[in-house]
């Protein structure tokens, strides 16, 4: 069963190195947005399973007013990227729910260590929805 993951970075760098680890991780369909309004347009025909974002996104929406509303519209559980570790960041982050906080740099091990936890309770759950 692939996970569909929608990874929404406006870092390109970060962006590619991020989908080469979830791609590497198992049966993954991975799609990418820079910004919060494209994450939003492609999570409505994408439907992905999870979304990685960066809490720092330019442009008219931040991370968390992303995910906010990727839950609310869409019921998508999401993990947290950030480099911003202040204290206010993270508490205004944990209040919208994230399966996990990341933070930058990225270390490869971590994420992929991480993401083979998130994926085989992702699909577990798949499986007991689909029954």
């Amino acid at each position: 069963m692939k996970l569909k993951v929608l990874i929404v970075e406006d870092n390109l760098i970060i962006q590619m190195f991020i989908e080469h680890i979830i791609t590497n991780v198992g049966d993954t369909k991975v799609k990418t947005a820079d910004n919060g309004n494209d994450a939003l347009g492609t999570a409505e025909t994408f439907r992905p399973d999870v979304v990685l974002l960066d809490i720092g996104l330019c442009g008219d929406l931040n991370g968390i007013e992303t995910a906010t509303i990727l839950k609310e519209k869409f019921n998508i559980p999401f993990v947290y990227i950030t480099g911003n570790s202040d204290y206010n960041t993270l508490e205004s982050a944990k209040k919208t729910g994230p399966l996990h906080i990341l933070k930058k740099p990225i270390d490869e091990h971590e994420l992929n260590k991480e993401f083979e936890v998130i994926r085989q309770k992702l699909l577990e759950s798949k499986l007991e929805n689909s029954k």
